[in-house]
């Protein structure tokens, strides 16, 4: 039996005509997807601070960098073993009891057996951002913040520009930001990595 759900005002995500939206937490997120609620949407459904939203089906730009990115993480990183950091891409991590993205890449640590990856376990975010770049500004950034995320970039391919969020604060903000369009970049878990440009608009 489904947990009762609260009401909320109005606002974006998957709706249904006539019903209004409301405030889901994890175990009833996760229970629509295994009953196949969100099958016959075009692109994703995320649940992101007790609200369903629905993303746009990624185009190829998007998912060019993505795959690109990915690469060039795995390959510096090696193979991971268990316990280690290891690369993720569009699989659900889960951030407390009312939000579960689907990063574009994300890097984290998974315990055997445990089924989805945990912000607290994760020292990378990255989105990808083609035509929701103001959307993931105000809700995706401070979303990561407020889960301690220790670094998020928004990568914006029209620009070729990598934006660098650090040190996120509970409320939301971050204290370090500065825009990439030149040279390479390191993560803070591995400074020894040079991501370049280059590297991340390659199919471009």
């Amino acid at each position: 039996m489904m947990p009762a759900m609260t009401s909320a005002s109005h606002g974006p995500g998957v709706e249904d005509e006539g019903i209004p939206s409301f405030l889901f937490n994890f175990d009833q997120f996760e229970k629509l997807e295994e009953i196949g609620r969100f099958d016959d949407r075009e692109g994703r459904v995320e649940l992101i601070e007790g609200t369903l939203i629905q993303m746009a089906p990624p185009g190829a730009d998007h998912s060019d960098v993505i795959l690109d990115l990915a690469f060039r993480l795995r390959e510096s990183l090696g193979a991971p073993r268990p316990g280690e950091l290891r690369v993720g891409s569009q699989s659900t991590l889960r951030i407390g009891n009312h939000s579960a993205p689907e990063p574009d890449v994300f890097v984290a640590r998974r315990a055997k057996g445990q089924k989805y990856y945990l912000a607290e376990d994760t020292v990378l975010v990255v989105k990808v951002a083609v035509t929701t770049f103001k959307a993931d500004q105000s809700l995706k950034r401070p979303m990561y913040a407020r889960a301690g995320i220790p670094e998020l970039w928004i990568i914006e391919p029209l620009s070729r520009s990598i934006h660098v969020h650090r040190e996120p604060q509970a409320g939301g903000t971050w204290g370090e930001a500065y825009t990439v369009t030149e040279g390479a970049i390191s993560p803070l878990f591995a400074p020894r990595i040079a991501i370049t440009l280059d590297d991340v608009f390659r199919s471009l």
